[in-house]
């Protein structure tokens, strides 16, 4: 430390060529460690997770797109029944058909049972099982099963148990060895004999009544289909687990072969199996480092069963990180080398003359005013004076200065050898020559001026002094204006606190909603009058009004992350369109959330959808757990929704559409809401209400 604290206060003594080249050392030093701790960040971390995360999502879209291509098909076939009728040649019919299916939706498990829980069909002919009771017992108990049977149509994933798999004789499929692998728990079992399923379970009607279920199930393990089809596409390694198990993947272990039956590490497990959330970074996956992603799969009752893994393996990542960091390295030692040579010559070019000068500026303080100041390309004459002859170009030129060759004799005042002399006299112009010989040059100049610019200091102070008075004056100006911006500039931050809270960005909000689909122009605006006004006659606060005027004008906000296309599709949604336009409330929430004016309108912009029997959207809230507000703004929607126009319907009479609400409470809207609702509408307090919603509804239609 000592030798340290003396190198540092001796440092300024050091020579202009020591510092630099020290100087340049340390930044290359400090360039070549940040150049590679910032490529491992970007191509290791920051690329490598961005890139994991996004393909992760793909693969979430991916896997749960086939369960929903898996549940349509199965559609198909139940309508097949119900047209056809549960016959033993319709069954055998359905189950040719679906043999047909492209190997990743091929049905492995097909049964149809009817109402009393008698199996009619099986593709495997359980039926006929010396324990068929027992077979039939356990295949109830599956989740999908029990809701299809009480009228729910319903897909997903779901664990099939081991006796179920059995009984099937597809034990040989399904069975996956268990491996022992580093960093995970152990399994107190060798061989994982459940599956999982995609799983699909249809109530089939016939006659207007339920006459049984149809249930399909396509099992995972040992199938390759889907994460080769995606690992091949976004090139990763895919894997879809079970519980903790490896049952269908793309990671090979230390033989090349597929990691099948190896175990979750227990990190993974701890974040993704127990707490149900994603986990990314970096992992150990059976025998090699990945950058991962983690998400959680849930069975029908949203119990986790699983997970969904997507990885890149982190050494071409790293080799790519070291390629681009030698790379770099090459580079900046060539620039090394030529700063190194650039150096010597600025050395030679500039420090040498800046010393020879700095001995001429020493010698000038001890009053040694006609100095030489040597240089490597001297100039011709070091004396500079006002040349007196008429011959000579610098006569009478301010900008011109008479440059004597030495030995010449220009500055004698005798008139016989003007001729002669002034023949000799070079003329130099300021900044000819490089920068060193322009600085001497300079201070030549500098030394012959010095007298005539100390006679005019004393005119230029007093100059000086008039421009510091008004200086001063202007100061005072100056600050007289700062204190009118400083006015300014409060009532600026008191209008942009005004405008924070104004209420015209609700309009324009749902203005932007009401862009996207041409057929909803005043739809918020109706519905929140209808709002308001239910509001005041079920006796809410009135100070509550504003809240709920604001949310039902943004209750629709979220349609903006909804495509156009499906806003103003003239027919009826796809299965798959619906649950993209249900996403919306969702959506309407989260882009609420960073305005301060709307916090209390979250509940209501989410929650509109929901059913008083629990089976809205987006949360399944039922009856009274619903917000008040929210079941409000519920009941003028429909209303509003039910009596305007739409691209694949024309809108309600008012009468039709009361019918339809009274029709709908209890299940869909509060019981109480709709009542007040209905006789708010037929009262007439309410016609102006009613006839500026007819004047709405023509103006959408013209």
């Amino acid at each position: 430390m000592g030798f340290i604290r003396r190198l540092i206060k001796e440092s300024h003594r050091l020579s202009i060529r020591t510092k630099v080249l020290v100087m340049f050392l340390a930044i290359m030093g400090v360039v070549v460690y940040k150049i590679s701790s910032s490529t491992h960040h970007y191509i290791v971390e920051l690329q490598g997770e961005n890139k994991v995360n996004e393909i992760l999502s793909f693969a979430h879209t991916y896997l749960y797109s086939n369960a929903d291509t898996f549940s349509l098909k199965t559609d198909l076939l139940a309508k097949e029944i119900s047209g056809l009728g549960p016959t033993t040649k319709t069954f055998e019919r359905i189950s040719l058909e679906s043999q047909a299916w492209e190997p990743v939706y091929r049905p492995d498990l097909l049964y149809y049972f009817d109402t009393s829980k008698n199996t009619l069909y099986s593709n495997n002919r359980v039926y006929n099982s010396e324990n068929y009771q027992e077979i039939i017992n356990n295949i109830m108990s599956l989740q999908a099963v029990q809701k299809a049977l009480n009228g729910q149509e319903v897909n997903g994933f779901e664990i099939i148990p081991s006796a179920i798999v059995g009984s099937e004789g597809l034990m040989d499929m399904v069975r996956v060895p268990i491996v022992p692998t580093p960093n995970a728990r152990a399994i107190n079992y060798s061989i994982e004999e459940r599956a999982m399923a995609m799983i699909s379970a249809k109530p089939i009607y016939f006659d207007g009544q339920q006459h049984g279920v149809l249930v399909t199930a396509h099992i995972l393990n040992n199938r390759f289909n889907l994460v080769d089809r995606f690992s091949g596409e976004y090139h990763v390694t895919t894997t879809i687990f079970m519980d903790n198990i490896r049952i269908s993947t793309t990671v090979p272990n230390e033989d090349g072969e597929r990691a099948v039956g190896t175990v979750l590490s227990v990190p993974v497990e701890d974040k993704v199996l127990v707490k149900g959330e994603n986990y990314q970074g970096r992992a150990f996956v059976v025998n090699d480092w990945y950058i991962t992603a983690y998400e959680p799969i849930r069975d029908i009752d949203n119990s986790v069963i699983g997970s969904l893994y997507v990885g890149l393996r982190e050494a071409p990542l790293l080799q790519m990180q070291q390629n681009l960091d030698n790379e770099i390295k090459i580079t900046l030692a060539i620039l090394s080398l030529i700063f190194v040579s650039a150096l010597y010559y600025l050395y030679r070019s500039i420090v040498i003359p800046l010393h020879k000068m700095s001995i001429s500026a020493i010698s000038f303080a001890r009053g040694e005013q006609e100095i030489q100041i040597p240089t490597d390309n001297p100039n011709s004459c070091w004396l500079i004076n006002q040349c007196e002859f008429t011959e000579c170009p610098a006569y009478k030129n301010l900008n011109l200065k008479c440059w004597l060759l030495p030995q010449t004799k220009c500055c004698e005042s005798s008139r016989t050898n003007r001729k002669n002399t002034c023949s000799h006299c070079k003329i130099y112009r300021q900044l000819s020559g490089n920068e060193i010989d322009q600085l001497a040059d300079a201070f030549n100049y500098m030394a012959i001026s010095i007298q005539e610019n100390t006679r005019s200091l004393y005119e230029l102070n007093l100059e000086l002094e008039a421009k510091n008075n008004e200086l001063t004056d202007q100061r005072d100006e100056l600050e007289c204006q700062k204190q009118q911006l400083m006015g300014l500039n409060r009532e600026l931050e008191a209008s942009l606190k005004a405008l924070d809270d104004s209420q015209s960005i609700i309009y324009a909000l749902a203005v932007a909603v009401e862009a996207k689909d041409p057929y909803t122009r005043g739809h918020s605006e109706r519905v929140a009058d209808y709002s308001v006004r239910l509001a005041d006659a079920l006796g809410v606060n009135i100070s509550d009004f504003s809240i709920i005027r604001g949310a039902a004008l943004l209750h629709d906000i979220g349609k903006i992350g909804i495509s156009g296309t499906i806003l103003r599709k003239p027919g009826l949604l796809t299965a798959i369109e619906f649950q993209q336009v249900k996403k919306h409330p969702g959506i309407g929430e989260r882009i609420c959330l960073s305005l301060k004016f709307a916090r209390d309108m979250l509940p209501i912009i989410r929650h509109h959808h929901e059913r008083f029997d629990g089976k809205g959207y987006p949360d399944g809230l039922k009856g009274e757990k619903i917000p008040l507000m929210a079941r409000i703004v519920g009941v003028a929607d429909a209303f509003d929704a039910m009596t305007s126009d739409r691209p694949y319907r024309p809108g309600m009479t008012i009468d039709d559409a009361l019918s339809v609400l009274s029709q709908g409470a209890g299940t869909q809207w509060d019981p109480e809401l709709v009542s007040i609702f209905i006789y708010m509408i037929k009262q007439g307090s309410s016609k102006n209400l009613v006839a500026t919603t007819l004047e709405d509804n023509e103006e959408i239609v013209e």
